[in-house]
């Protein structure tokens, strides 16, 4: 019989995130639930290790799948769930994720999410993240994946790959079982956003999501991602 309140693994895969990490960890510490959190430091030149002291502290290779499978191999939990750093969980998350681990033919998911932002094109932004979630069963990194533990193993993990490794694992979880889009909603950053300029970031996401479906590979794409934050 499936334990009724299963434990939580939460990974969060790091690179010179000390604005951000501090902030990450007191939330989740708030959450008043026994969670193993382990930060996966990518080489920070920043304070983000010494931050990060709170949690369990690993370092890996940088790149998000090198990470966040470096940190699932550490990780005891019978759910995995990665978080970026510029995310927080709403405190709802871990009742809907006890609640869905019931069911056995669920296999993952991720959050609906919401930007941090106020202003109509945000609040599009977020529609329009929600809306390909749902029909799609494609989830990004900024909506909070998680799995099961035996799953994520099972499937392998995170690819090995540069870029559009949440939507590979998205699609290893889809043919695992089922997955689900829960109703969160996580909050993530803005910044990219704001610093890159709102339509430049948006077409420079959509283009790589088509490149990508039409055959380029991620090391080509990621030349083209400039991932400043």
């Amino acid at each position: 019989m499936l334990n009724s309140k299963p434990t939580i693994s939460v990974i969060i895969p790091t690179y010179n995130e000390a604005r951000t990490i501090t902030g990450t960890l007191d939330h989740l510490q708030s959450l008043n639930e026994k969670l193993e959190i382990i930060v996966v430091d990518g080489g920070s030149t920043d304070a983000t290790v010494q931050l990060a002291a709170s949690a369990k502290v690993v370092t890996a290779p940088r790149g998000r799948s090198s990470q966040m499978n470096a940190g699932a191999k550490q990780a005891q939990g019978d759910i995995f769930l990665f978080l970026h750093s510029d995310t927080q969980l709403p405190l709802t998350a871990l009742g809907q994720l006890h609640k869905i681990y019931k069911n056995n033919e669920i296999v993952g998911g991720a959050f609906r999410v919401k930007i941090d932002h106020a202003g109509p094109f945000f609040k599009l932004v977020s529609l329009g993240s929600n809306l390909r979630a749902t029909l799609t069963g494609i989830y990004f990194g900024d909506q909070a994946i998680f799995a099961r533990r035996e799953v994520f193993h099972q499937i392998g993990g995170f690819p090995d790959i540069p870029l559009m490794e949440d939507w590979e694992i998205s699609r290893r979880l889809n043919k695992a079982g089922k997955s689900v889009l829960l109703p969160g909603p996580v909050l993530t950053s803005a910044r990219r956003w704001l610093i890159n300029g709102k339509w430049q970031t948006t077409w420079l996401m959509h283009k790589i999501k088509i490149l990508y479906l039409l055959g380029v590979s991620p090391k080509d794409l990621k030349r083209m991602y400039t991932d400043r934050r």
